[in-house]
This record gives C-alpha cells, sequence and structure tokens, in this order.
C-alpha cells in the first residue's frame, strides 16, 4: 500500500511532533494526525479473520506489539487499552486479498490520545508460511515469534525489539532500544541496526550475507552453519562473535573489545581503534588483515598451520607459544602459504596454540 503524505495543517507546522510512515505525528499534548490511504476501507475494533494471511503490514504508534504463530486457523486481531475509547481511537484493520493491514487508529487530521495508553497482538497459523511481514512502532517494544516469513521489515523508533521466527531475508531496525533476533534456517541476507542498544543474534543455518551495525551498543553473535559474507560495525560497544564458517568476516569497533570465535574464517578482516582483539580461528585463514591502534592481539590457531606473519608493531612485543621461525619481521610456520598481516600501534601481539 502507499505511503500517504503528511497532513498539513497549522498545529503541525508549530508544535515539535515526532513522525511515523504512514504520516502522522504526535504533538506535545499527544493530539495525533494520522492519514493514509484507503481509510473507508478499514474496519474499527477486534476482529477474527478467516482469510488466508500471507502479507502483514501493521503501523502502530505508541504501544507493546506481539505477533505470534499458533495452533489455531485463524487470523485474530486483540488490543488492550486501559481506558474505555470510541471506535476511531481503536486498532483499524483491512483485508485486501491476502494483505492484512493494521493501522493504529482511524485516518484523521486531528486525534487526541491524551490519558490513552494501548497494546496489540495479534496471533496467526503459525504453519501459514507469509510472503511479507512490514511492522513499524514508534513507541513501543515489538515482540515475534512462531511464525515463517520470505521478507521480515521490523523497524522500532523507540522500544525494545525481540525476535524468534525464520526469515529468509531480515532487516531489523531500532533508533534506541534493544534488539534480540533468534533464527533457525537458511537466509538470504541479515542486516539488523540499532542506533542506541544492544544488539543479540543467535542464527542457526547458512547465510548469503550478514550486515551488523551498532553505534552505541554491545554486538553479540552467535552462529552454526555457513555465512558467506559479514559485516560488523560497532562505534562504541565491542563485538562477542561465534561462528561456524564463514568466506569473509570483515569486523570493525571504534571503542570496544573484539572477540571472534570460528571454526573458519578463509578472508578475514578486524579493525579496533581503542579495545583489546581476541581472535581464535580452529583453521588459520587463507588471508587476513588484524589491527588494532591501542589494546594489543592475541591471536590463537592449529600448530600445524601453514602460515606467514607480517607483524608490524609500533610500540609493544611479539610473542608466540608456536614454533615460528622470525625473517626479519615475517614470522614464518609450516610451508607459509596463508598470510596474515598483523598491525598494532599500542600493545603486544601474541599467538597461541589453539
Amino acid at each position: 500500500m502507499k505511503a500517504s503524505k503528511l497532513a498539513a495543517g497549522a498545529m503541525a507546522l508549530i508544535v515539535p511532533s515526532v513522525f511515523c510512515l504512514t504520516g502522522c505525528s504526535f504533538d506535545i499534548f499527544n493530539t495525533l494526525n494520522y492519514k493514509y490511504d484507503n481509510a473507508d476501507k478499514y474496519e474499527a475494533g477486534d476482529r477474527e479473520i478467516d482469510d488466508t494471511i500471507t502479507k502483514l503490514n501493521i503501523d502502530y504508534l505508541s504501544g507493546n506489539v506481539k505477533v505470534m504463530g499458533t495452533d489455531e486457523d485463524s487470523v485474530s486481531v486483540r488490543e488492550t487499552i486501559n481506558k474505555s475509547v470510541d471506535e476511531d481511537h481503536k486498532v483499524h484493520t483491512w483485508v485486501d486479498g491476502d494483505t492484512l493491514y493494521v493501522r493504529y487508529c482511524a485516518s484523521k487530521d486531528m486525534i487526541s490520545f491524551n490519558g490513552i495508553e494501548k497494546s496489540l497482538e495479534i496471533t496467526l497459523p503459525g504453519d501459514q508460511e507469509l510472503d511479507d511481514f512490514i511492522i513499524d512502532v514508534s513507541s513501543g517494544e515489538i515482540d515475534l515469534n512462531g511464525f515463517t516469513t520470505n521478507k521480515l521489515n521490523a523497524h522500532a523508533s523507540s522500544g525494545n525489539t525481540k525476535i524468534d521466527c525464520s526469515a529468509k531475508d531480515a532487516e531489523v531496525k531500532v533508533s534506541s532500544g534493544n534488539i534480540s533476533l533468534t533464527q533457525t534456517g537458511n537466509s538470504d541476507s541479515v542486516k539488523v541496526k540499532a542506533s542506541s542498544g544492544n544488539i543479540v543474534i543467535n542464527h542457526e543455518g547458512n547465510s548469503s550475507s550478514f550486515d551488523i551495525d551498532s553505534s552505541s551498543g554491545k554486538i553479540t553473535i552467535n552462529q552454526t552453519g555457513t555465512l558467506d559474507n559479514v559485516n560488523i560495525h560497532s562505534s562504541s560497544g565491542g563485538v562477542n562473535a561465534t561462528f561456524g564458517t564463514v568466506n569473509t568476516l570483515n569486523v570493525e569497533v571504534s571503542s570496544g573489545p573484539i572477540v571472534i570465535n570460528a571454526d573458519e574464517v578463509k578472508d578475514l578482516k578486524t579493525k579496533a581503534s581503542s579495545g583489546h582483539s581476541d581472535i581464535s580461528l580452529d583453521k588459520a585463514p587463507e588471508t587476513s588483515d588484524i589491527s588494532c591502534s591501542s589494546g594489543g592481539i592475541d591471536v590463537s590457531i592449529p600448530e600445524e598451520s601453514d602460515l606467514t606473519i607480517h607483524a608490524h608493531i609500533s610500540s609493544g612485543e611479539f610473542n608466540s607459544d608456536l614454533p615460528f621461525a622470525k625473517d626479519g619481521k615475517e614470522y614464518i610456520i609450516g610451508n607459509g602459504t596463508y598470510e596474515m598481516n598483523i598491525n598494532c600501534s599500542s600493545g603486544d601481539v601474541c599467538v597461541h596454540n589453539i
């Protein structure tokens, strides 16, 4: 459904507001300007839906939203409200073919929500695979579990987001709040971004792409399976990640530690501006570039590795438990086939036997 434009009005011009995707604003007096297309086709209040739903499009401005798969055959929409309200203030839904649209209230130029608190719960058949799931919550927590979807797009401006479902293509963004994503099954793409908050990802299965970003908060990843391309960025908070097999892994942290444990990483790049790096691999990477401005580096690999380390250490020492042969600034073990560049401006570099 095409998003409608923000309705014009004098209050919207002079009063500070928070805007949402459907064309809405809350001013400081909780007066809502909320407009969306096809408003005359929506029904107000709780409802049971027997139609087969394969697409969900949810826009819920303020309040917690829970969506879960169950053993039931129908879809149910239930709202909890702290006081008696008229139909304009209730949740509005529209079934268009196999798509369920859910909106916070009636489409209105001005509607007051002073003192009204709402939350939403939607249940759907857990065995019904969805094609597309879109959810946007401006202020409130998101809790999704027990269903499978081809595409998942979840956004919360303010509030924690917890997801436990299977999605082939998942994109989760939270402006302020923590993200917990648990997923079983293969996926094409997983994109997770938190502007302010921690990120925890538990993933069992293979994936083509992982893209994880936290501006302020810690990133924790537990993954089994094979990943093709992984990019992780943390401005402040650090990264602690455990992987199965990764073809290409790129980790960058501005402030905080990097802890990586993996069965195998074929191409590894890590960069820590301020914080210690601790990397443990069951197999030495084919190519790797590990750098740290301040904090030191520990690398653990098998003793039977075939590796050449090019070490550049400005202030610190190189130490190893492994029988490296030293040749200038190069340290060679086995036949030295694989290449590892280590750059450390301030801190010691230690290589251990895993």
